[in-house]
């Protein structure tokens, strides 16, 4: 059972990572909102790491950039 629960939270930070790198997102904000519900939690846990929001904003900013 860990193990789907690891694979879960491990999705749901990849599924963040994917919204900052298409462009849609302009913000670390905006990409939790277009998360799932059971999704958000897992990805704001891992953006208490250090350097893991700063990492998700620069992609959604080069990403958002590169779009226009």
């Amino acid at each position: 059972m860990r193990y789907a629960v690891a694979m879960t939270v491990v999705s749901a930070i990849d599924r963040a990572f994917d919204l900052a790198k298409s462009g849609r997102c302009r913000s670390v904000s905006e990409i939790i909102r277009h998360l799932r519900p059971d999704d958000r939690a897992a990805v704001e846990t891992h953006l208490v790491k250090p350097g893991a929001r700063r990492e998700l904003i620069q992609i959604c900013s080069a990403a958002w950039l590169a779009a226009d």
